[in-house]
C-alpha cells in the first residue's frame, strides 16, 4: 500500500466520521442514545427502507 492509497483511506475515514457526526446531531443538538431512543430510530430506519 503506497502513501497515496493511505491518504485516500484517511480522507474517506474522516468523511465517514464527519457524516456520522452530522447524522448524530439534530438541529445542532446531540441526539440522546438511550436504548429506547436508539431502538425507535433503528425501527423507523428499517420501516423507511422497507418502503423502497
Amino acid at each position: 500500500m503506497n502513501n497515496l492509497e493511505k491518504i485516500r483511506e484517511k480522507i474517506k475515514r474522516s468523511e465517514r466520521l464527519h457524516q456520522a457526526q452530522l447524522l448524530a446531531t439534530k438541529n445542532g443538538e446531540v441526539t440522546p442514545y438511550r436504548n429506547s431512543v436508539f431502538k425507535r430510530r433503528q425501527q423507523k430506519a428499517i420501516e423507511d427502507m422497507a418502503k423502497y
